[in-house]
């Protein structure tokens, strides 16, 4: 326990206890015997990967849905089964739905893939048989250099780049002229095809998707994730590695906010505790170093503006003008009295079995105009034309009431400053729930009999996630924009100039649920430490996720389907 209101030391300070980043660098520094403290401003970690019982004995992960927790390292290294961690897949990574009455699946398996796919195009479906057997050959390998190295590394850019063009087919020369839609148009013939190989890169987290060479390329990285989710709510991800950490001796300060980083001969080494802190004006220092999870403009305000521009001029003023706007998250749950049918599952049933499904456009020039309403600010040109649905129930049977009500997650993007509209404040007004409306509306077309099974709702906006997590400034929840001038080289480094100053947000890649920010963070502290050599530190990306698929199948009853492929879809 920290002592009264005076001095502290420590060997590692971490600035928010996020699930991305902060808690699994800290969790990793103090299994390899170091002495860390993470103060978190919330009363608990993990904030923006919460479970609530919103609704009586259901389950709902409002911020993070799906886990992509499969792809990471983390789980097998810090061991987290041992703390409870629970996971369960589905034999769909991702599908879309479209009004039409069809719908196109990305499965675990590149021939049940193929067998959807074919049901639009039998070219197409024998081009992404290909396409995913080489993204599986290369799985590994992309997510430890794309993922899980830390960035900016130019070094490791031409292999990145290299792997994309192989599993897509093209020539880097080639892929680095393409835009994320030409390349969609260039592989596929079919509407449903190129649409659903957009949806991750148009929701702008993989980079800009008109930019040529970074849209091609964002593309294929939608590839290379699992899915799945915490058995139990997402929040078991959380528990696990706060457990972790406690088991080797972490401490935890949460209630507290961080009012300065306190830099003295070119060294980050110490915090001060905010007059609203548990611990009113203490000083807590940090031999080997302080880690900033609380994103590029709050680390800007803790350390100074005029300190950092002192020592890397334009570092300093990206930071000043770090893009934050574009991608607000507007998040709807439901309560259903009912397990979902989508109306499309006639084409193809096993959308059923699905806990990522995105309602993507109506067409292909669609699918290209909504990326122009999202740059032009048009919040209701770009309504109900994207929206990803996160849906447990088909993989955790734990998240479902015994009445049989399960919870339905949907999130849309909006740029947050709501220009025509009343502004950002407007976000707090009768938008909101106008925006809800058209959804339910929206709904209505995709899921048979809708109104009659919403039993309640509720929402969150920009601004609401904004409050939530203070990191989140503009409601933007994993790091800032992905325009690009802040794509890979162009996030923040996670060793910054300022001698034993870390950061682990706003750093590539985005931070989700894989905690690949976090482990980055921690290679490099460790590194710097002299401990990064430690014999249970050396699990590769997905591998866990690879071995254990059939166990992870196992709720669903459906391990058939995912290992060897399905004759009844």
């Amino acid at each position: 326990m920290l002592a009264g209101a005076g001095t502290e030391t420590f060997d590692v300070v971490v600035v928010g206890g996020g699930v991305s980043g902060g808690l699994p660098a800290a969790t990793y520094l103090q299994k390899a015997g170091l002495r860390v403290l993470i103060v978190e401003a919330n009363s608990e970690l993990g904030t923006f990967c919460c479970t609530h019982e919103t609704w009586p004995q259901t389950l709902d992960s409002p911020h993070v849905g799906v886990s992509f927790a499969g792809n990471s390292p983390v789980i097998e290294d810090l061991e987290l089964e041992r703390y409870g961690f629970r996971f369960a897949a589905s034999p769909v990574i991702l599908a879309t739905t479209y009004r039409d009455g069809t719908n196109c699946l990305i499965c675990q398996n590149p021939e049940r893939t193929a067998q959807n796919f074919t049901l639009h195009s039998r070219r197409d479906g024998d081009r992404m048989f290909e396409i995913q057997s080489r993204v599986d050959e290369t799985m590994v390998e992309f997510n430890e250099i794309n993922a899980f190295t830390p960035h900016p590394d130019p070094s490791k850019l031409d292999r990145i780049f290299e792997i994309c063009a192989y599993a897509m087919g093209f020539s880097t020369e080639e892929m680095s002229q393409m835009t994320g839609p030409e390349l969609c148009e260039r592989t596929f013939e079919s509407d449903a095809c190129r649409q659903i190989l957009m949806t991750p890169v148009a929701f702008w987290e993989h980079g800009a998707p008109f930019a040529r060479g970074q849209g091609a390329y964002g593309v294929t990285f939608g590839l290379y994730y699992t899915t799945g989710v915490g058995v139990g709510g997402n929040e078991v991800l959380v528990d696990a590695l706060t457990q972790c950490f406690l088991d080797h001796g972490g401490t935890i300060l949460t209630n507290s906010t961080v009012d300065r980083i306190l830099v003295q001969g070119g060294r980050a080494h110490s915090i001060v505790l905010s007059d609203r802190s548990l611990l009113p004006g203490a000083q807590i220092y940090a031999r080997v170093g302080v880690i900033s999870n609380a994103g590029v403009p709050e680390t800007l305000r803790l350390v100074g503006e005029g300190l950092v521009m002192a020592v890397d001029t334009r570092l300093g003023a990206k930071m000043q003008h770090w893009k934050m706007g574009l991608r607000g998250s507007h998040v709807t749950s439901w309560l259903l009295d009912r397990r979902i049918s989508w109306a499309s599952s006639p084409f193809d049933p096993l959308i059923d079995d699905a806990i990522l499904v995105y309602r993507a456009f109506d067409s292909w020039e669609g699918t290209k105009q909504y990326m122009v309403d999202m740059l032009g600010n048009d919040t209701w040109k770009a309504s109900g034309q994207l929206m990803e649905f996160t849906y447990p129930a088909p993989a955790d049977p734990t998240s479902i009431s015994p009445e049989g009500h399960a919870i339905l997650r949907a999130e849309e993007c909006f740029p947050y400053p709501l220009h025509g509209l009343g502004g950002p404040e407007a976000w707090d007004g009768a938008i909101r729930h106008d925006l809800l409306a058209a959804r339910n509306e929206m709904m209505a077309q995709l899921i048979p009999g809708w109104h009659d099974m919403v039993l309640d709702q509720y929402e969150w906006t920009p601004l609401d996630n904004w409050r939530l997590n203070r990191s989140a400034k503009f409601g933007q929840v994993v790091g800032g924009d992905f325009s690009e001038d802040q794509w890979i080289l162009g996030r923040m480094p996670y060793r910054m100039p300022v001698s034993g100053l870390y950061m682990s947000n706003g750093v590539w890649p985005v931070g989700l649920s894989w905690m690949a920010a976090g482990y980055n963070a921690a290679q490099v502290v460790a590194e710097d430490a002299g401990i990064r050599n430690q014999t249970w530190w050396k699990a590769r990306p997905f591998e866990w996720y690879a071995s254990n698929l059939e166990r992870l199948l196992a709720p669903l009853g459906l391990r058939g389907i995912a290992i060897t492929g399905a004759d009844d879809a």
